[in-house]
């Protein structure tokens, strides 16, 4: 399976867990039901026994590692977003962004224009997509910013 798959169900357990929901198992097998019935744009079928043991790793690592670093991926979201404070964005363009601010700052395995990449494809598929310029701009600051 596509890493864009497993990107993408992530995203939504880290929407629905800090929306007040658990993020769990139950949330995991929602979403591939969901992702297998509507597809990804792109992408390939995705199979019955997926995700496999690799996505899952993927999964966890990004679901826990965004959750256990909200507060500083939030202040590092809202000090690039001059003028625009966290808590007035909208709550999927939020979540897009604390992922790959996640990654940008914390998985060296996935390069940095990757992640801004996949962060405007998900804004596109999940948010509005008139919100890429500034979903783009955000990620293109702390990218300039954070990395050497």
């Amino acid at each position: 399976m596509s890493r864009t798959t497993a990107r993408s169900a992530a995203m939504q357990m880290i929407f629905e867990n800090v929306s007040g929901g658990q993020g769990g198992e139950d949330t995991l097998k929602m979403v591939y039901d969901e992702l297998r019935e509507n597809g990804i744009p792109g992408e390939t079928k995705i199979g019955k026994k997926e995700p496999d043991e690799e996505d899952r790793a993927f999964i966890t690592e990004t679901f826990n590692g965004v959750l256990s670093h909200l507060e500083e991926l939030d202040e590092i979201i809202g000090k690039t977003a001059k003028g625009w404070p966290v808590d007035r964005m909208s709550l999927v363009d939020l979540t897009i962004l604390r992922l790959a601010v996640w990654e940008i700052l914390y998985n060296p395995d996935v390069p940095a224009n990757v992640s801004v990449s996949e962060a405007l494809e998900l804004t596109e598929r999940y948010s509005d997509p008139e919100d890429k310029p500034f979903v783009n701009g955000i990620l293109g600051a702390v990218v300039r910013e954070h990395q050497t």
